[in-house]
């Protein structure tokens, strides 16, 4: 199953409230093994799961596509190495003035591109505008309607309403910062070879191949990258993955499954639990558009089995439908759901048009086949026989984009560490897919959004907790951490809980 973020489909209603969220920044855990000081040199050879997207941000929606971008078009934010906080990158300091409506930045004055040319505010502002031209992530940046380029390298940013945390969308890998006018080339060309301000140049690059990452020498971080070379190749194939790790032909190997991680021993690096399958169900259809159906579906599930069969022990059972180890996050004002067949056949006996049958569709991989086997067990158990559909990825993703479905299952986690980003993007995707009305969740979020107070914006994810736990549109099946390859020769690989990492911390010892 892969973890990621799929590009979000935002109708004008949410893209309205979604402009003035208030999101804080990226978070994750620290794999350092403080073995010394960093040595230069060397190759470090990366395998990945999934495909490289491309270089242009707004289409990207892999953590294979954030990883390497932001190695070459760097964001303004870095995430800092305890994962919870931000630090200074291209931008060394900002500050917030008027009510949280101006956002004042200041930028390295030692940043450069990789042509040699320096990093000014007036490209900043060029991006500012690419960045909010994208239909998939534009939204994110909507609070901002002017962006004051103040010098050379200091702008204002006037945003429409206050949005306190708008400095964590600085952060992401899609808010990359580019050459103003695209140093004088179309998008077109530009994203085919771009030139950034990040710690690496590209030697080449394919969808489905080989990504070689050169070190830029003009980097702004002092010393940094340590490793002359990146090279990220991707193999799907987890028997691969295993033995390219334990030959040594791979260093590190992203977003590996539970599966894989069981016959790598010490050689796994598993995070705080965040990555949230789920078992998605169509509220369109008529037997799932009854709460009391969905909701003995939920008691019917065995979290545990999961937990240990499909996820071999990296994860527990759910404590919410939303991600957790993010800042803000609250669980619901009532436990989660658990296995408890009774319930499940009282709500099924009360439900107006119980199912018979059921379709589940899932991915092909090992783990989620082992949740879908378990999951027809268990509804087997209340009487719905359960037909299982296997499909790559790309098909379950378009059964479950368009409506031909009734149950799926697919994946939910942040690309920051605040609990109101996976909350976005179930609101963005109508309940992910589900048809569920968003009209109350997008209340709770403008709530959240419009607070700075602790213990107000935990209060609205409760809310959040508690909506989708009632009404049960979908249901989270675990919490399960993101899961890394790396080998002992590999030092300084800082991993965030949806699992990205900064190639530039990274360094080798002999072995």
């Amino acid at each position: 199953m892969a973890h990621h973020r799929l590009a979000r489909a935002v109708g004008a209603a949410v893209a309205t409230v979604l402009a003035a969220s208030v999101l804080t920044s990226c978070g994750g855990s620290d794999a350092s093994d403080g073995s010394g000081d960093p040595v230069a040199g060397g190759t470090l050879n990366v395998i990945r799961a999934n495909p490289f997207e491309g270089f242009e941000g707004d289409k990207q929606t892999l953590n294979s596509s954030y990883q390497i971008s932001q190695a070459v078009i760097e964001p303004l934010i870095r995430v800092a190495e305890d994962g919870k906080s931000l630090e200074p990158g291209l931008a060394t300091s900002w500050k917030y003035t008027k009510g949280g409506t101006r956002l004042a930045i200041e930028l390295h004055p030692d940043a450069t591109f990789s042509d040699g040319k320096p990093v000014t505010a007036e490209d900043v502002a060029f991006s500012i505008e690419t960045w909010k031209a994208g239909p998939n992530y534009g939204a994110s940046f909507g609070t901002i309607e002017e962006v004051e380029v103040v010098d050379e390298k200091s702008l204002v940013l006037h945003l429409s309403a206050p949005d306190t945390a708008l400095v964590a969308f600085l952060a992401w890998a899609n808010a990359g910062v580019m050459p103003k006018d695209f140093g004088g080339r179309s998008a077109e060309e530009y994203y085919q070879d771009p030139v950034g301000a990040g710690a690496f140049t590209v030697e080449k690059w394919s969808l489905n191949g080989e990504v070689v990452l050169e070190k830029n020498p003009d980097y702004y971080q002092e010393g940094r990258p340590y490793v002359d070379e990146v090279v990220s190749t991707f193999a799907s194939d987890p028997n691969s993955v295993t033995l390219q790790l334990q030959s040594g032909e791979a260093d590190m190997a992203d977003e590996i499954l539970p599966v894989t991680a069981s016959t790598l021993g010490d050689s796994v690096y598993a995070g705080p639990e965040h990555l949230t399958p789920v078992l998605l169900m169509n509220t369109r259809e008529p037997e799932l558009a009854d709460v009391d159906v969905r909701r003995a579906i939920a008691y019917a599930i065995d979290y545990e089995a999961i937990a240990d069969g499909a996820l071999k022990g990296y994860g527990k059972a759910p404590e919410g439908a939303l991600p957790t180890n993010t800042e803000n996050w609250a669980p619901p004002s009532q436990p989660y759901f658990s296995r408890d067949l009774e319930q499940a056949e009282e709500l099924l006996d009360g439900a107006d048009n119980a199912p018979d049958e059921l379709e589940l569709t899932y991915p092909n991989d090992a783990s989620s086949s082992v949740m879908a086997q378990v999951i027809q067990e268990n509804l087997g158990e209340i009487g719905i026989d359960v037909e299982l559909r296997s499909a790559d990825t790309g098909t379950a993703y378009g059964a479950m984009s368009s409506g031909a479905y009734d149950l799926v299952i697919f994946s939910n986690n942040a690309i920051t560490t605040d609990a109101s980003d996976p909350a976005w993007y179930i609101v963005a995707t109508e309940t992910m897919f589900t048809g569920f009305p968003t009209d109350e969740a997008i209340d709770i979020l403008g709530r959240y959004a419009s607070t700075q107070e602790g213990a107000e914006k935990e209060a609205a994810i409760t809310e959040l907790q508690d909506l989708w736990t009632e009404q049960a549109p979908y249901v989270a099946l675990a919490h399960t951490p993101a899961l890394e390859g790396i080998r002992p020769v590999v030092h300084d690989a800082h991993v965030t809980p949806w699992g990205v990492y900064y190639f530039d911390t990274i360094w080798k010892s002999e072995g």
